[in-house]
């Protein structure tokens, strides 16, 4: 491996210009290429397809159009002013313009009159199939022959009048009174857009206080796309500031307020993408600004800022061509890598300096920098570049694509701080040649480091003890870590999280739908439709589940309707509509109108028109208004259907409303289903990030230890390189755990990131204690000191950035990484010469060397 680092430094003396020329080759084209690069924006893909619980809600999103309603409320301004005709008014215009925008696949603030007609039509010519046992006894009284005079006499007086022609139109349609009784105590009507219609008056969705009337509806694309989501939130935002603005509704003081799925989309894609530019700028400027106070020379801060630079857009550019799209937690690789960028090139810059005032020509001094500090780099690189490839085989696609990304972004900073930076060095060398090696490399750090190793040869002891110390206290009270079960993306403060308190005032539309979604043909799904909704019906009565939404109220399977059609057995169908026919001449009315619901009855009259003839899917549709069955259940291929049942909980708060357990006896007697809630989903992504984490750590350790182990071929010098490791992880959980940290399940992730980065320590100082067994251990960590200080300081601004962010996993992991790599600095600038100078003490005492010099 040394004469390959030769060869590369022989390369590079002898040919800077080609070098140089074929880094800017390169960059041009990548350059050209990053336009390319797109933003992954469906929530659902972040997950990959092998998350039952995401492609679930992709399902219900993208099949169903379920939980994808986008609300907008319309509130009357404070005081008792009525202005409820401006209130239509703005309802009735912006429903207008949605439906035709393009963007929407309806939208309505409330029926029209023929399609509650045809509700009723619905339900009174089908009666038979919505018929319950406790219905039955009603509905027989209902056409009992004797009766139908006077139920068509009070109709008449109730219903019938000069100033109403729907009273009239809906006499028509349900001349006998049915309709209170099959949906007086069901639950069918309440199905339309998951809401009651019993909100308000008439036929608009007013609220109970009438203050707040609602707009229902529904864009075409799933809001699990968050670039439809801001097209949506834009398009909705400007039309409601366009409508509002006129002269009337200005004075009348009438406001409109967007909630629900798409509100939280757009709030949180901006959430997201306003913390990657903070934390990225925070990170690109920090570093710059610490690299101004440490580096003395202009030309030397330029150069240390190239690996970074050239970094992150040679990335983005191979990102451009694969995997062609990033997403909004990959992203954040721009602060990281502005972190890293500096950490292997200040050492190099360090030693050339310190190899020239060893005697010989400055290009024989960078020639051996490459054999010893260029391997070191090399070594530090495929370190961390473990840690993050290990990332990168995580099932977990967001977290795996952040990871593949870092693994590039590494790699090709190794290639900028062993080949770009060395040639752009060897060409300004050509212009303006130092005459004599500068030793002052970094301003400041020198006396720290010198400071703080003296204090270790002073007080070897002390230093290993206080260390070892803190390692065991950590140590003993990590089984204790508990890992918090819940995070938001939204603050209390969001206004995704305001409006949805609005509707939940105004409305009753509160929490997140726990669903059942089934797969099959159309009978097959509606007959386990109704078995699961049965048994979600006992959790109902226990009071654990507030409402049940399920397709099978407005459609029930044809064995249900065939079993309640059975129930009518023995009702004269013919008798019935005889009466009818003559209770309408008696009251003066022409029974031409009401003649197709005459006719229905006779049909029933034959016991098997039911079952022989059921309602179905289609049947349903032609009734129903549009969005009604859509969203529980629809076609989806030749004989294939998808339903979904939603049930929402009594406790808004409580995560489990059907024992897991109780959920895998149900599939075991009902046939497979998937089950969804947005809560299952929080505890699937935390299950799922540390089950990936874990198999990194695993990964990780286990490859920088044979990594590291092939390095050295010594057991003993082996571990004292791991020693900043360990220690860093350790005892980063025990001080958090001492200050009362509350963890989340992002914090596992952060431990290979500790172990990738923190091993350089050990590794550049122990490998150069190596190259001259005259040299002592302290007198290498005073001349490497300064470096190991700015490399990780550097790294710990990149993910210290991240503890700007309002998003909590982003914060978990900057505080976890960032504590994690200023303790591994310690391990490395205290620890490990520690440990050596105790061993060096040793040999002097019983003649004993450590490590392998003489073997080697």
């Amino acid at each position: 491996m040394a004469r390959c680092m030769r060869l590369m430094g022989r390369l590079v003396v002898d040919h800077p210009g080609l070098v140089v020329f074929l880094s800017a080759v390169v960059t041009i084209f990548l350059y050209a290429n990053i336009h390319n690069l797109r933003t992954g924006t469906d929530l659902t893909d972040l997950f990959g397809n092998g998350d039952p619980q995401w492609r679930a809600a992709s399902q219900i999103g993208k099949e169903l159009g379920y939980g994808n309603q986008l609300f907008v409320v319309i509130e009357a301004p404070a005081g008792g002013t009525d202005t409820t005709d401006q209130m239509e008014n703005l309802a009735g215009r912006l429903t207008s313009e949605m439906q035709a925008s393009g963007l929407f696949v309806d939208a309505r603030c409330g029926l029209q009159d023929e399609e509650l007609l045809n509700v009723v039509r619905y339900f009174t010519w089908n009666f038979p199939s919505f018929a319950r046992p406790d219905q039955a006894k009603a509905l027989k009284q209902r056409l009992d022959p004797k009766q139908i005079q006077q139920n068509v006499r009070r109709a008449a007086t109730e219903l019938v009048n000069p100033f109403s022609s729907l009273g009239t139109n809906y006499f028509v349609a349900d001349p006998l009174g049915l309709m209170p009784v099959i949906t007086g105590n069901g639950p069918g009507l309440s199905q339309l857009g998951n809401f009651d219609l019993n909100w308000g008056s008439g036929n608009r969705f007013f609220s109970k206080d009438h203050r707040a009337l609602l707009i229902l509806a529904e864009p075409r694309e799933s809001a699990m796309d968050y670039n439809f989501a801001d097209r949506v939130m834009q398009w909705t935002q400007e039309h409601i500031q366009s409508i509002t603005a006129e002269p009337d509704l200005r004075a009348s003081g009438v406001r409109a307020t967007a909630a629900g799925a798409y509100v939280y989309a757009e709030q949180e894609h901006q959430l997201i993408e306003t913390n990657i530019r903070r934390i990225s700028l925070i990170s690109i400027i920090g570093n710059l600004l610490l690299c101004l106070i440490i580096y003395p020379r202009i030309p030397l801060l330029l150069l240390s800022l190239l690996p970074a630079s050239l970094g992150i857009l040679w990335t983005t550019g191979v990102a451009s061509f694969y995997p062609g799209e990033v997403n909004l937690i990959s992203l954040s690789f721009i602060a990281i890598l502005a972190g890293l960028g500096d950490d292997q090139i200040v050492h190099f810059f360090n030693r050339v300096p310190q190899e020239w005032a060893n005697g010989g020509t400055l290009n024989e001094a960078v020639l051996r920098t490459f054999e010893t500090t260029g391997f070191s780099v090399f070594l530090c690189i495929i370190t961390a570049a473990t840690a993050t490839a290990s990332l990168a085989n995580a099932s977990f696609k967001a977290l795996a694509e952040f990871g593949f990304i870092l693994t590039v972004g590494m790699f090709m900073m190794m290639l900028h701080t062993l080949l770009t930076v060395p040639a752009l060095l060897q060409l300004w060398w050509r212009i303006s040649k130092p005459r004599a090696p500068q030793t002052i490399t970094f301003r400041l750090l020198p006396f720290v480091a010198r400071k703080s190793v003296d204090f270790v040869g002073r007080h070897t002891r002390l230093v290993l003890g206080l260390g070892l110390g803190v390692f065991v206290l950590s140590l003993v009270f990590l089984p204790t870590i508990k890992f918090e079960k819940h995070f938001e993306i939204a603050g209390a403060d969001n206004p995704a999280v305001a409006a949805h308190n609005l509707l939940s005032a105004k409305f009753g539309i509160e929490g997140t739908p726990h669903v059942l979604l089934i797969a099959g043909g159309e009978q097959e799904v509606l007959n386990r439709a109704e078995q699961l909704t049965s048994r979600l019906g006992d959790y109902q009565h226990r009071g654990v589940i507030k409402s049940i939404f399920s397709p099978t109220f407005l459609l029930p399977s044809a064995r249900t309707q065939t079993e309640r059609a059975s129930l009518l057995v023995g009702v004269n169908f013919a008798a019935s509509a005889r009466a009818l026919e003559g209770a309408l001449r008696e009251n003066g009315f022409r029974t031409q109108s009401v003649q197709p619901f005459i006719d229905r009855l006779r049909q029933l009259g034959n016991a098997r028109e039911v079952a022989n003839d059921p309602i179905t899917l289609q049947t349903a549709a032609k009734y129903l208004p549009a969005g009604v069955l859509n969203n529980s259940i629809r076609k989806t291929g030749d004989a294939s259907y998808v339903a979904a049942i939603a049930f929402y909980g009594t406790d808004s708060d409580s995560v489990e409303l059907v024992p897991q357990s109780v959920i895998e006896s149900w599939r075991s007697q009902f046939g497979g289903f998937t089950e969804f809630s947005f809560d299952e989903m929080n505890r699937d992504l935390q299950r799922q990030v540390l089950h990936d984490s874990r198999k990194a750590l695993v990964w990780t350790a286990a490859g920088i230890v044979l990594i590291v182990y092939l390095c050295f071929r010594n057991l003993r010098i082996s571990l004292i390189v791991l020693i900043p490791i360990v220690f860093g992880v350790v005892a980063t959980f025990g001080m958090l755990l001492l200050v009362r940290h509350r963890f989340s399940f992002i914090s596992i992730t952060a431990i290979p990131l500790i172990i990738g980065i923190g091993i350089d320590n050990g590794i550049h100082l122990v490998r150069r204690y190596q190259e001259n067994e005259h040299n002592e251990i302290l007198a290498i960590a005073k001349a490497s000191g300064a470096a190991l200080i700015q490399s990780n300081l550097t790294t710990m601004v990149g993910f210290g950035a991240l503890m700007t962010s309002s998003f909590a996993p982003l914060v978990e992991m900057g505080l976890v990484t960032s504590l994690g790599v200023a303790l591994a600095l310690a391990g490395g600038l205290l620890l490990i010469p520690a440990v050596i100078l105790l061993e060096e003490r040793r040999r002097n005492v019983t003649g004993v060397a450590i490590g392998n010099r003489s073997e080697d």
